[in-house]
């Protein structure tokens, strides 16, 4: 359980500095719509 949140939390801070580097908000939210769809579609294992 320990590396499972370790491997969440080094990719959320991944994540915020790839934001501090995207324009606009707009950008910043598709991306992250993006990710969470990958991220849903990876997790379940269709």
């Amino acid at each position: 359980m320990k590396r499972a949140a370790g491997f969440a939390l080094f990719w959320i801070a991944v994540g915020m500095v790839i934001n501090m580097l995207l324009p606009n908000l707009f950008v910043q939210i598709l991306c992250a719509v993006i990710c969470v769809l990958i991220g849903y579609e990876l997790y379940s294992c269709r």
